[in-house]
């Protein structure tokens, strides 16, 4: 338990370094000193422009987006009981986006910002439903291994759908849409911050309540309801949960794929159980990954940067086969 304690504070500090980084890099690069002057409104008009209403919001939103996705990635893990369970790859982030697309595409005049959450989650939801459904046997428990490939079934048809309608979108919001699509989180803003912020303030103490749950999800659904577990109404809600956290995480800051992969496995891989240490550190992964992915993206490239979504892909998607041969061996 100390060595826990220690690990989570050196990633507590880890996190608090990559803030500053997030807040001194970019163009132009700032000081520590500006960056405080920044924040306490001693600095010129400029660098109170950039700290406030252009770092500041971004940072934001990796955060809570990082955390967010962290901690649906470890209730989907728990629930499927699959370590391969990813909002990206079980189709929940395709129905988000999709929807999401549908609005921005198609609304963009009358469009508002604190909608987008709402939005993602009725096709998050939707797609979560069809994997849901599809999964189960006949003596009405969840089996797993169709839960990976309906989710990959659900993604490809609900990707192809959201191609199609990419094509019927205007020029003017084309853009918008495609950078948003690969999960760039450039462009945050406040109300970004403010569409997200509930979302994060409400569900994840009741994950963090409800995922306790998954403790006895482990011993396997027979035994499970054996100890007294309602295994099917706990998988829904657990399930509802992860899906609205990824949601409304994917409405704001674009498709970030398998952060809801790597951030539990890491955790897991520390603490070797699943309980409420794991939640935490997953939630905090997942923050401190999206973050400092969003750095080396604004820096990887001479000229401009690239979409967080993508850099994070580059590393997730090998670590997602590696996973998959590992299980098949």
């Amino acid at each position: 338990m100390k060595k826990l304690r220690w690990l989570i504070t050196f990633l507590l500090f880890c996190l608090f370094i990559s803030v500053l980084l997030s807040l001194m890099i970019g163009t132009p690069l700032l000081s520590i000193q500006q960056v405080i002057d920044g924040i306490t409104g001693t600095a010129s008009p400029i660098t109170q422009l950039i700290v406030q209403e252009f770092r500041f919001p971004r940072l934001a939103v990796s955060l809570l987006a990082g955390m967010c996705l962290g901690v649906s990635g470890y209730l989907l893990q728990g629930v499927t009981r699959n370590e391969l369970a990813d909002a990206s790859i079980l189709g929940i982030n395709a129905g988000a986006g999709f929807f999401v697309m549908l609005y921005l595409g198609f609304f963009s005049q009358a469009a508002a910002t604190f909608l987008l959450p709402f939005a993602a989650c009725l096709g998050g939801l939707l797609a979560a439903i069809c994997v849901y459904l599809t999964s189960y046997t006949k003596s009405g428990m969840l089996k797993m291994n169709r839960i990976l490939l309906s989710g990959i079934a659900v993604n490809a048809g609900l990707s192809a759908m959201t191609l199609l309608v990419t094509i019927k979108i205007s020029k003017e919001n084309y853009g918008f849409v495609n950078a948003w699509l690969a999960g760039s989180i450039w462009g945050a803003s406040w109300p970004y911050v403010w569409a997200l912020l509930p979302w994060a303030v409400f569900l994840l103490p009741l994950a963090f309540y409800y995922s306790q749950q998954i403790g006895l999800l482990s011993f396997g659904q027979e035994r499970a309801q054996s100890l007294g577990l309602h295994v099917r109404r706990s998988q829904r809600v657990l399930l509802i949960l992860a899906v609205g956290l990824a949601c409304a995480s994917v409405a704001v800051a674009g498709s970030l794929s398998f952060v809801g992969l790597l951030a539990p496995h890491v955790a897991k891989t520390i603490v070797k159980k699943e309980n409420h240490w794991t939640f935490v550190l997953s939630g905090l992964f997942g923050a401190l990954l999206v973050n400092v992915a969003d750095i080396i993206a604004r820096v990887i490239l001479p000229s401009g940067e690239i979409p967080t979504g993508i850099l994070i892909a580059l590393i997730g998607a090998p670590y997602f086969l590696y996973l998959l041969f590992q299980k098949q061996a």
